[in-house]
C-alpha cells in the first residue's frame, strides 16, 4: 500500500470529488482514479460510490477513513523523526535564479522539495546572470540556476551541473516577413534592430551567442523583463530575442514566435558553492533539482549528474 494512494483517498474525501482532488495534489484526474482503484484492489472493498455526484464514501470507505488519516499522520511523524537525524527536520536554504527558470522550472522543484522536507524554509533570490554571480559571491545564496552564457564571474570556487538546453526564439509582429518562416538563422538578423534581455548590450547572453555564430548584432533595446521584450517587438520597435522558457508565461497576442536555428541555443545549469555541500538542506535541494526534469520540450542534460557527483546524487 503506497502513501500516495492514501493521500489521493483523503484528498477526494476532503475536497469532495476526484477533479478537485487532482487539482489539489497537482495530478491528473486519471492518476487520482488509478490510485483509488489500486487502493480498493489492495483492500478488497469499494471505497466510493461513483454513481453519486460528487462521489460519496461507501460504508466500507467510512470505516476506512479514520484509519487512513491515522496512517498518514504516522508516516508524517516517522518522516519528521528520520529527517531530524539528518538535520532536515528544520532549517533554511537560499537559491538564486534567473526570471524564466524562477517562473517555470523552480515551482516544479519546490513542489517536490516541500513534499519531502515540509519544514525547510526556502529563500528565493531572482536576478539576471551577473546579479546571480554577486549573490553567490556574497553568500546570500549557495545554489543558483542560471544560463552558462555569459560565463560566471565568481570569487568563490563553484561546481556546475547542466540541466537542460533550450532554443532561443525571435518575436516579431504578426505579418512580419520572418513570421512566415519555420526558423531563422543568425544571418537573417544581421542588420535588424534587436530587443534583447540582460543588463547591458555588451555582456548580454544574446550578444555573445550571436557573435559566436559570426554575426555582430545590432542591439537597439535591452530589458530585464521578458514581457517588455515581447511588447517592444509587438509594437514594431525591433525583433525580440528571448529564450523559449521565458515565453511560456507571457501574453503572445499580436506577435509570431520563430525558433532560431540550432546553433543559437541556451544551456541552463545549477551552480553551487562549498556552503551548499556543507549544509543538509542545501544538499537536499541540490538532489531535488537534479531529479526534477525541465518542462518539455527542452532536451534533458541531467543524466551525467550521478556519474559526476556520486556522493551528492546517489541513485
Amino acid at each position: 500500500m503506497q502513501t500516495s494512494w492514501i493521500e489521493a483517498f483523503l484528498a477526494v474525501v476532503d475536497h469532495r470529488g476526484f477533479a478537485a482532488a487532482a487539482s489539489h495534489l497537482y495530478r491528473s484526474q486519471g492518476r487520482i482514479s488509478s490510485y483509488i482503484a489500486a487502493l480498493e484492489q489492495e483492500l478488497g472493498v469499494t471505497l466510493f460510490d461513483r454513481n453519486q455526484r460528487p462521489a460519496r464514501l461507501t460504508a466500507e470507505g467510512e470505516a476506512f477513513l479514520p484509519h487512513a488519516r491515522s496512517l498518514l499522520e504516522t508516516v508524517d511523524a516517522g518522516r519528521t523523526a528520520a529527517l531530524a537525524v539528518q538535520g532536515l527536520a528544520h532549517g533554511d536554504v537560499s537559491i538564486a535564479t534567473h526570471p524564466s527558470a524562477g517562473a517555470e522550472y523552480l515551482p516544479l522543484v519546490l513542489r517536490a522539495f516541500s513534499a519531502d522536507y515540509p519544514n525547510i524554509v526556502v529563500k528565493l533570490v531572482e536576478r539576471q546572470s551577473r546579479g546571480i554571480d554577486q549573490v553567490l559571491d556574497s553568500g546570500e545564496a549557495s545554489i543558483a540556476i542560471r544560463p552558462t552564457v555569459p560565463q560566471p564571474i565568481c570569487r568563490l570556487p563553484f561546481s556546475y551541473q547542466p540541466l537542460w538546453r533550450e532554443p532561443i526564439c525571435i518575436v516579431v509582429p504578426d505579418g512580419h516577413p520572418l513570421a512566415r518562416r519555420p526558423s531563422a538563422a543568425p544571418a537573417d538578423l544581421a542588420d535588424a534592430p534587436l530587443v534583447i534581455g540582460g543588463r547591458n548590450s555588451e555582456d548580454a547572453e544574446i550578444t555573445r551567442l550571436m557573435s559566436s555564430a559570426g554575426v555582430n548584432p545590432r542591439i537597439k533595446y535591452v530589458s530585464n523583463h521578458p514581457q517588455s521584450i515581447v511588447a517592444l517587438a509587438r509594437h514594431g520597435l525591433g525583433i525580440g530575442m528571448i529564450n523559449l522558457m521565458a515565453l511560456q508565461s507571457i501574453r503572445l497576442d499580436g506577435v509570431s514566435v520563430v525558433t532560431m536555428d540550432s546553433e543559437i541555443t541556451r544551456e541552463v545549469g545549477v551552480y553551487w558553492t562549498a556552503s551548499a555541500e556543507a549544509s543538509s538542506p542545501g544538499m537536499a535541494l541540490l538532489r531535488t533539482i537534479v531529479r526534477t526534469p525541465a518542462p518539455p520540450p527542452f532536451p534533458d542534460l541531467r543524466a551525467s549528474a550521478a556519474l559526476r557527483w556520486p556522493a551528492f546524487f546517489p541513485r
